[in-house]
This record gives structure tokens, sequence and C-alpha cells, in this order.
């Protein structure tokens, strides 16, 4: 048998070797990034995947889409307000108690008439005379401002600017000529359907002497062209909002309630006849009355709660608060008292009276 040589093999096997050593630095260099995190900077994050930064596009639709529409879809205007809380802080805080007859009333009378006046309006002062509870003979006066509108049928809206003797009358009435006040400044310059009559009554807390002065003057044709009477009368102390009148398919009422409700407001109501006396007979208790006697057709607004007391509406918030629920014809009838007890409430209802009183001018039609 023939003999192996050692030599070539070695000399293979050293080859091999040489070529595998070239290769494996290049290997090492090849592994996954993630298994080097020091390959990359110490301050840099590693790049989101795209996935997570383009959202699927059925994502971007909020949540709250998929559940039920709210009641009310439109929310209230904020803007309006304004200028009846400065008119209601001048009547009630400059001037203080308008007792009928006063000179206070009678300034309060004066800066009515300046500011339809300062508005644009013609003014004319209806003077009358009146017996207070103790039989003396005294005067008081109503302010009147008119626009002419496209139709010579009238809207008359009315509020009392006098007050009780002791209270310095923020609710009553100083509201009520606020928002008036405001609203006619509103619709000034805006056309309207009706002709409109803005009357600030005297002496309403004697025995509604201005309303019924008003009437008594008023001609059978001035009478059946009233579309409607609005009776604006303690509007901010009370819990909740009200409008009262004849209701009924038609009527200004369910005209004024479908508006509220669209607007977002949340306003209550009552029939005419559920401001009457338990026996049927009048009520008599505000400026509508002598032009409900003429069968024109009313609209009144008020802030009350008829939930609780008697529930006759008399009582406006918690009987603990006020004198046993009341605030109007007390020591409490004062923007920083009502402002204390319930912070925000004369906003939202100077807001939402000011707000359906300029709808109802512009925009209704019997």
């Amino acid at each position: 048998m023939k003999s192996f040589s050692h030599k070539p093999l070695l000399w293979l096997l050293t080859c091999l070797l040489l070529i595998a050593c070239q290769f494996l630095p290049t290997a090492a260099t090849q592994l996954p990034a993630a298994t080097q995190p020091a390959a990359l900077p110490a301050s840099t994050e590693a790049p989101r995947p795209a996935a997570v930064t383009q959202a699927p596009a059925i994502a971007v639709e909020p949540v709250a889409t998929a559940l039920p529409a709210p009641t009310q879809v439109v929310l209230p205007p904020v803007d309006n307000g304004k200028i009846a809380y400065e008119h209601l802080s001048y009547l009630s805080g400059q001037l203080g108690p308008r007792r009928p007859g006063s000179k206070a009333e009678t300034a309060a009378a004066e800066y009515i008439r300046d500011v339809f006046e300062g508005i644009g309006y013609a003014t004319e002062t209806q003077p009358f005379a009146f017996e207070d509870e103790d039989g003396d003979s005294l005067g008081s006066q109503n302010i009147i401002a008119v626009k002419p509108g496209i139709s010579n049928q009238v809207i008359i809206v009315g509020a009392h600017y006098d007050s009780g003797s002791e209270a310095a009358g923020a609710d009553d009435n100083a509201s009520g000529v606020a928002v008036m006040l405001e609203a006619a400044e509103a619709v000034y310059s805006r056309q309207t359907p009706y002709t409109l009559v803005f009357i600030a009554f005297g002496a309403e807390e004697n025995d509604l002497d201005g309303s019924y002065a008003y009437v008594e003057q008023m001609s059978r044709n001035e009478i059946e062209d009233t579309v409607a009477m609005v009776n604006l009368d303690s509007l901010v102390a009370g819990d909740l909002a009200y409008i009262y009148g004849d209701d009924g398919p038609g009527t200004l009422l369910d005209w004024t309630m479908e508006l509220a409700s669209d607007s977002g407001f949340l306003l209550d109501f009552r029939a005419a006849d559920e401001l009457d006396n338990p026996d049927g007979s009048r009520c008599e208790c505000a400026d509508y009355d002598p032009f409900q006697l003429e069968e024109i057709p009313f609209i009144y607004f008020e802030a009350t709660n008829w939930e609780l007391g008697e529930q006759d509406g008399m009582t406006q918030v918690d009987p603990s608060l006020g004198e046993n629920g009341e605030i109007r014809h007390t020591r409490y009838d004062t923007i920083d008292t009502i402002n204390r007890l319930f912070p925000g409430r004369i906003e939202h209802h100077l807001n939402l009276f000011t707000t359906l009183l300029i709808d109802i001018l512009t925009e209704y039609q019997s």
C-alpha cells in the first residue's frame, strides 16, 4: 500500500480558515438594530409606526355623535340682557325705592324718557292722578314711545317702573322696564310686522293706576287694532321663567313657547284663567288686567315658582329665603341680595326674556 502525505491537507485547512475569518466581522456588523440600542443617539426616539400617527378616518368622528341627540340642540344666545342689566342697576341701585307719586318715581320716569329719546324715539308723557291708600291725591305719569311697523296694527309692550314703599325694586319691577328698554333699542332700526307701542306705567303698586289710565283713553278702533299686550313684571328673582296668557293654536303664547323651545330656553306656562282667584274672579294683580277687560289678547312674563308654597305663583323661591319665599316687596329685592343668593340668575333671566321679546316683536304675525 502506498503511504499518504499530510502537507497538502494542512495547506487546504489553512486556506479555508483564512477565508472564514474574512467573513466573521462582516456578519457581526449586520445584527438587527434592536439588539444594538447604543447605535441610536441618546436623545433620539425611535420613529413610531405610521399606523399610530395616521389614525383610521372613522376614529376621527367623536364618540358622542353615536349618542341620542339632546332635547335642546340650539344653545341660548348669551349677548342679550347686558344693556338691560345697566338699566336695572340704575333704577334699583341709584334711585332705589320708587313709591307711586314720589320724587323717586318721577326721577325714574325722566330716566326712562331720556333713554327712549336717546335711542331715537319721540316720547309722550301721559300724566294722571290717583288716590293712595290713605285717600291722598297724588300724580304720576306713563311714558310712551311708538315705533311704526309694516302694519298699523299694534303690539303693546308694558312694564311698570314704580316699586313698593320699602323695596329697591330690582325684581319688581326695574327688571321689566330694563328688558323693555333693551328690546326697544334692539328693534329701533329693524323692520317689524306690527307697530310697537312701549309704555312705562306709573303707580302700578297702588292700584294698577297707570295701565288703567292708558286703557281708558284708548279709542274703540285702537282697542280693535291691538294684536296683543305683552306685560313684563318681576323677571329676575324667581326660580323659573313663565309665560301666562291666552293659550291655544295660533295664540302668541303657543308661538312663544315653541320659540323658547327652539332657542334652548326653559319656559313654563300657565293659561290666563289660572291667574284668576280661587272663586273665579279676576286677579287684578298686574298691568295686563285692564287690557284683558277689553278682550285684548295678552301674554305676561314673570319669574317665580308655581311648585312652591300654595302653588299659586306667589312664592318665588325656597320659603327659607326672602320673606317666606318672596323677594318682591321686601328688603331682599336688591341686585346685591339676588346675586348673593342666586349667582348668575339675573344675567340668565335678562338674557332669556330680552331674547324672546325681541324675537316676538320682529317675527310674530298672528
